[in-house]
């Protein structure tokens, strides 16, 4: 469990990247692009060292649950995402997103038959709450939430759940490092087929690929291999989203101390109602 709260940890920081690429002049489409291709190159040059040509996958049904992890979970998520802050801003989307454990939750219990006891499904309620006030404070004003923006944060979560699932269904066929070397590969080509991001500005700026480079590096290659070694010898896959939603916590814990951003009371309750949540389930049979 520990693992899946590290990766969780890293994820929280994923707002200094962002916003530092943003001050750059990067919008969402590159600084995606960039995570990916970052990731993907990261990892290539690791697993080239470590493996050699083994890094080569035959297995087919292990590079299908790859690549449809990197399209899912990363490529089709991220897009997914980005679309729900566009139409119902950062707080609703960061809710939608956080649905995430109940989507876990059904697919491990058809695909994996992990069973539903009283005491999970509470810390999936009680994790829900958590994560809407550590995120709004109860605040929902000057979001404008529409059909489609439901749906598109309602994908989101579905996406983000989904790399449990799928990071699980991967692992016991391949390792970790092979795992992310197909899904970013396939995540990267996606996002630049489907958002067209300014690459020529990329290019342009040593700050933003240095950058690019470490937001690739920090929280997503670093992160996802703790999270995907996890997933290898956790047998209950509904509790990994639980535990990994120490991420908005890290997030505003963050945003606090670098930012100098403002935080209710509502928030502070959020916070510790999430990390309740992560108790409640790490004891959940």
């Amino acid at each position: 469990m520990i693992q899946v709260f590290i990766a969780g940890i890293l994820w929280g920081v994923i707002g200094v990247f962002v916003k530092g690429l943003a001050s750059l002049g990067a919008d969402g489409a590159l600084t995606g692009f960039l995570r990916m291709f970052w990731a993907f190159v990261i990892v290539l040059a690791v697993s080239l060292v470590k493996h050699g040509r083994g890094v080569i996958l035959r297995d087919k049904t292990a590079l299908f649950y790859c690549v449809l992890l990197g399209l899912v979970s990363n490529g089709i998520f991220n897009i997914l995402y980005t679309a729900s802050i566009r139409i119902n801003g950062m707080g609703i989307a960061c809710v939608l997103m956080y649905t995430a454990p109940v989507f876990t939750a059904v697919a491990s219990a058809i695909i994996f038959r992990e069973k539903f006891s009283p005491l999970k499904i509470s810390a999936l309620c009680v994790n829900i709450i958590g994560c809407v006030l550590t995120v709004t404070g109860g605040d929902f004003s000057g979001s404008d939430v529409s059909l489609a923006g439901i749906l598109a944060g309602l994908g989101s979560g579905f996406g983000y759940g989904m790399a449990a699932v799928i990071g699980r269904l991967a692992g016991e066929r391949t390792d970790s490092l092979t795992v992310s070397v197909y899904s970013y590969l396939a995540a990267w080509i996606f996002i630049a087929v489907f958002t067209r991001p300014d690459i020529p500005l990329a290019l342009g700026s040593p700050k933003i690929m240095g950058l690019g480079f470490l937001y690739g590096l920090v929280p997503t290659v670093l992160a996802y291999l703790v999270y995907y070694n996890a997933l290898r010898i956790i047998p209950d896959t509904a509790k990994v989203p639980v535990i990994a939603s120490v991420e908005p916590v890290t997030a505003v814990l963050i945003g606090i101390m670098i930012y100098g951003e403002e935080i209710g009371a509502a928030n502070l309750v959020g916070v510790a109602v999430v990390m309740i949540s992560i108790i409640i389930m790490a004891k959940a049979k």
